[in-house]
């Protein structure tokens, strides 16, 4: 089965900085996901750039498919050393994560990656090489669905240093910790979150150095496939039906149409309209067994589409019960939404300007599509 990567990042500046010393950056492509870690040397502004020149460098690299050794050794002949305490102006970690489950990492002088399974910490066998000068910790893993893999900087293992704990928090302390909180149920930001909380707290709310955690969450892929409006071809409505009811991933309907159409050919299933989802914008919304949501047509996608637009995530979402909300936390709450739109002549419809309606609700998809892939998710439109 191949895998999805799910992701999550927090940081926190050393306490009188305006700016984190450290850089983290994370990018999905086609087949693998890229990460690199910086921690630039000191702290604040300088700090700051060398760490986002280092991840720019090597992100800007494995976009173009150079391998991590080349990236290891690009990086050792660009950054510099510092002449006085003859270390390197920024440490990084760098990891390649394939669908497969294979992943690559590099490590230059950063507290090791921490790797659990069903919450356990797994030894990580590392391979030494000098690479562009600089002593490279490299790594092969092979993952599996509900692993958990942790990058943090050094704020992450010091925190607590010459308080509760004198010599700093330790990385076996922080493997503990994350031991007791990778729950299966949490996503990676809220175990990021986790930590970085009980870094801060260790600090006394004061970090005495930048603090960077990056988590990276090995799970199967959530889908949701969205039908609405009929297809050109009336004939084609149980084939349409049929292909759409085993799709894997959460279903849902858009149109009242296009609904009694799924209900009639999912062997007759009822279709009960919900009066107490209305609202004065968004017509009510109905069930029909075996979908998981059933709202009204282009007026809904509308209403998404707008709700989208003002910046409506998750939270913002999570306790409204009209068909529009519902859709936008349907689509926020997986990775890859497909949309199915039917062009076919609506005969709930008796408007001279059926043509102008029909592009009016691709339209507005393709705008739903867009936002959606903005905050990250795949996004695929099909229309029948």
């Amino acid at each position: 089965m191949k895998l999805f990567y799910e992701w999550g990042t927090k940081q926190l500046q050393k306490h009188g900085e305006e700016l984190c010393g450290d850089n983290v950056a994370i990018a999905r492509h086609a087949d693998y996901v890229t990460l690199a870690l910086s921690d630039g040397l000191g702290s604040g502004v300088k700090a700051n750039i060398l760490s986002i020149l280092t991840t720019r460098i090597a992100m800007h690299l494995m976009e173009n498919e150079l391998s991590l050794g080349e990236v290891v050794e690009t990086l050792g002949k660009t950054l510099p050393v510092c002449d006085i305490r003859k270390l390197a102006y920024s440490t990084f970690a760098i990891g390649q994560f394939f669908r497969d489950g294979h992943a690559r990492v590099v490590e230059f002088d950063t507290p090791s990656l921490i790797l659990l399974r069903r919450r356990k910490s797994l030894p990580v066998i590392y391979e030494e090489r000098e690479i562009g000068g600089k002593n490279i910790h490299e790594s092969e893993l092979q993952l599996k669905i509900g692993d958990w893999i942790v990058f943090v900087s050094d704020g992450v293992v010091n925190a607590g240093i010459g308080g509760l704990y004198p010599l700093g928090w330790g990385l076996d302390q922080v493997v503990r910790f994350l031991e007791q909180h990778c729950h299966p149920d949490l996503s990676a930001q809220e175990l990021a979150d986790k930590l970085g909380q009980a870094v801060w707290d260790l600090y006394c709310n004061r970090p005495g150095d930048d603090v960077s955690v990056a988590v990276i969450k090995a799970r199967r892929k959530l889908t949701a496939t969205v039908l609405t409006g009929p297809p050109v071809d009336r004939n084609a409505d149980k084939t349409l039906v049929s292909r759409f009811a085993q799709r894997r991933g959460f279903l849902a309907v858009c149109g009242g149409t296009t609904a009694k159409i799924v209900a009639r050919h999912l062997g007759g299933k009822a279709l009960e309209v919900d009066l107490a989802t209305m609202k004065p914008d968004v017509p009510p919304s109905a069930r029909i067994e075996g979908v998981d949501l059933t709202t009204e047509g282009i007026l809904t996608l509308t209403q998404a589409n707008n709700l989208l637009n003002s910046g409506a995530n998750k939270e913002t979402v999570k306790f409204q019960t009209d068909g529009a909300s519902a859709l936008v936390r349907l689509c926020l709450e997986v990775d890859h939404v497909h949309f199915i739109v039917g062009m076919g002549v609506n005969p709930a419809h008796q408007n001279p300007d059926l043509p102008g309606q029909l592009g009016i609700k691709l339209a507005v998809v393709r705008e739903i599509a867009e936002k959606l892939r903005k905050r990250g998710k795949e996004v695929t439109i099909e229309t029948v």
